[in-house]
């Protein structure tokens, strides 16, 4: 099943209705390249839907982040920025502090970790993210 057809079954399993609005939002995300923000997602969809504020798009937004359809990342430049959950493994990103393009990371870290040295602290992890932040090779030439 694709990523769309995944979280608009997640909204419709909810009782939630698929508007028109709804759909070109999961669009919007899905054929981003990269995690994508709020005012990202409404350029996108503004050519078709010209009276949709960017309050419905953080609207929604937050409804799906409820209903766990998208994933919220923060690239500590004060914008959240969200992209679909596809239900796979999670994954980590590479930031650029100069364009603030981002890359996947398809291994996560974590793995590499002493475990033992977070078990010694009696902690458990219920959930962790990791981003790296540097500079993109078209910003560092």
């Amino acid at each position: 099943m694709k990523q769309e057809d995944s979280a608009l079954e997640q909204l419709r399993k909810n009782g939630n209705k698929i508007t028109p609005q709804r759909q070109e939002i999961v669009q919007a995300l899905r054929d981003g390249a990269c995690p994508l923000s709020a005012e990202d997602i409404h350029r996108k969809i503004a050519a078709r839907y010209p009276n949709m504020s960017l309050d419905t798009v953080y609207r929604n937004l937050n409804l799906f982040k409820e209903l766990d359809v998208v994933m919220e990342c923060n690239f500590r430049d004060g914008k959240s920025r969200y992209e679909l959950n596809s239900g796979e493994k999670h994954h980590h990103h590479l930031i650029c502090l100069k364009c603030g393009t981002s890359e996947t990371v398809d291994f996560c870290p974590l793995k590499y970790l002493d475990q033992t040295k977070i078990e010694a602290k009696d902690f458990k992890i219920k959930e962790h993210r990791f981003e790296l932040f540097g500079y993109c090779s078209a910003c560092r030439s």
